[in-house]
């Protein structure tokens, strides 16, 4: 079944697939000569966003903004700190891992590290089936053949192993691992950004004929804005842990409210160099505050231009703007 814009539309008015309320996740650092906890990192503080069937959320910031621990988080690779994620409206800490593994998957942005070089193809895409349907390894030959085939490769490289593939066409089998549970939601760990360009383009056209096809929900991290506007139904920008804005596509790129986002986008190329020369670029100054001892109020003041006494003091909450759309939301004392 293909899952049209209206019905994206349509799914956003009911209960989302997956939903994260308020999670945070903090490492603990420690030091001294018993190994006693000295700090915390701030990883992921208190971050709330949704994703509906057939939707693709997409997630951006800058490195070390939390994008992909929060991922991670999502999935129960990492324990929360605090905070809850639901999977259909059941909660994911309390949901046995089996359970979890068959309706929520993850692609890693290492399509190399993420495969066990000692295993063919054939054995890597046969282990969902082997785990979760209680198959034998000759039983589910067929099953495989028509993964790689859903992915684009041919079923005669199963008995292959990871080295002999090309970064793309690992990626293509990390799909295709993920796939094979048929998961309501996946996670995408910048998936394309080690691929080069034109490599890039069929990995994302792959995902987006995957979820036409399918029906799943995204959560695709990335640092290529680019990318996330083409592939994306809506957009969540962090920084240092925090979600700083959240809304439909068109209006993040387009009536961007938060002073991070519109120095983010002013940074991405425009293919066309009249525009390009005439636009205003914002260059940030100064470096990332370590999140080990994050600003107070609100966290990007310290390289922001319109920071007042007022971010200094109070934390902006998430709020839509007047005369935004309702889904846009911004955490901004003084929004664009």
């Amino acid at each position: 079944m293909t899952v049209t814009d209206e019905a994206v539309d349509a799914a956003t008015t009911t209960a989302p697939v997956m939903s994260a309320v308020d999670v945070v996740k903090e490492f603990p650092v420690h030091g001294g000569v018993f190994g006693r906890t000295i700090a915390k990192v701030h990883a992921v503080s208190g971050v709330s966003m949704s994703v509906h069937r057939g939707e693709t959320l997409g997630i951006v910031g800058e490195s070390g903004c939390g994008k992909s621990t929060f991922g991670r988080v999502v999935l129960r690779l990492l324990t929360a700190t605090a905070g809850r994620v639901e999977l259909g409206g059941e909660d994911t800490a309390t949901m046995p891992n089996k359970q979890l593994r068959r309706r929520a998957q993850m692609v890693f942005q290492d399509p190399y590290a993420s495969l066990n070089p000692r295993m063919t193809i054939g054995e890597v895409l046969s282990e969902p089936y082997l785990v979760h349907q209680g198959k034998k390894q000759k039983e589910v030959v067929d099953e495989v053949g028509e993964l790689l085939q859903t992915v684009g490769l041919s079923p005669e490289h199963r008995s292959r192993y990871p080295h002999e593939f090309s970064g793309g066409q690992r990626q293509r089998i990390g799909i295709a691992r993920a796939l094979a549970v048929d998961p309501e939601v996946i996670v995408l760990d910048e998936p394309v950004s080690a691929l080069d360009v034109s490599i890039q383009a069929g990995v994302v056209n792959l995902l987006e004929r995957l979820q036409d096809e399918r029906g799943m929900a995204y959560l695709f991290i990335a640092h290529d804005l680019s990318v996330v506007r083409h592939i994306s139904d809506r957009v969540a920008v962090m920084y240092l842990g925090k979600n700083v804005e959240i809304g439909p596509k068109s209006e993040i790129y387009n009536r961007p409210r938060h002073p991070y986002t519109y120095a983010l986008l002013s940074a991405v190329p425009i293919p066309d160099p009249k525009k390009e020369k005439e636009r205003r670029r914002i260059v940030l100054t100064g470096e990332v505050p370590s999140p080990i001892d994050p600003p107070s109020g609100c966290r990007f003041r310290t390289r922001c231009w319109k920071a007042t006494d007022e971010c200094t003091t109070d934390e902006p909450p998430l709020r839509v703007v007047a005369g935004d759309d309702p889904g846009h939301l911004v955490a901004c004392h003084h929004p664009e």
